[in-house]
């Protein structure tokens, strides 16, 4: 029989939607047979500033930064002294003297000394609070990983729907809820207080307690 070109293209079409079932139902079955081959994965969240707060390691941080606050305090205030003396000075001296313009040297090289130190003095308080947080974020990183292959997670995830939103403008407030990647997290998932246990005990034994 001969074929015309309407059949020959009827028959091709035909192929046609016979090789894409095909695919289609090798595909499903591939996709099938993945998704029962891979086991389900198991994760987890953590409360992150709950995690800061409540560790030995950033608790003594907190303790050491507090001791250079004060020490840095001294500091300025000492410089902020030395400062209103020379001012208290000037009433002594007869104005247009040369003895005046000394005192007032003095007191403008004294009020140069004290604005360093206090430009100091915050500058290192700024970026030691800084080195705090990032160590400590580092040392939580290092132990939930370590925290997870003991427990057998495959993720531990930071829970950022748990800290309230600062009150704000309309389009501020927009921006937090859009920073937020969490809007709800099952409580039976959470594990903090384990990765809280877990990091004070290794800050003990590294401690010798």
């Amino acid at each position: 029989m001969k074929l015309d070109s309407t059949t020959i293209q009827r028959l091709l079409r035909i192929e046609s939607l016979a090789v894409i079932v095909f695919a289609t139902a090798l595909t499903t079955y591939s996709l099938t047979t993945a998704r029962r081959e891979l086991p389900p994965s198991h994760v987890a969240t953590v409360d992150l500033e709950k995690t800061y707060n409540s560790i030995i390691r950033y608790s003594d941080t907190q303790t050491k930064l507090k001791a250079l606050a004060e020490e840095l305090d001294k500091r300025v205030a000492t410089s902020e002294l030395q400062v209103k003396s020379l001012e208290g000075e000037l009433d002594s001296f007869q104005s247009g003297s040369e003895a005046q313009a000394a005192a007032i040297a003095k007191l403008q090289a004294s009020v140069g000394e004290f604005r360093a130190v206090q430009q100091f003095a915050n500058a290192k308080l700024e970026l030691e609070r800084a080195r705090a947080l990032r160590e400590t974020y580092v040392a939580i990183k290092d132990a939930a990983r370590r925290f997870s292959e003991r427990e057998g997670y495959d993720y531990i995830l930071l829970d950022d729907s748990l800290p309230e939103m600062d009150p704000a403008n309309a389009a501020k407030t927009m921006q937090q809820i859009s920073a937020r990647r969490f809007i709800y997290a099952n409580p039976k998932s959470d594990v903090t207080d384990a990765l809280i246990g877990f990091m004070n005990d290794d800050w003990k034994a590294a401690a010798g307690g």
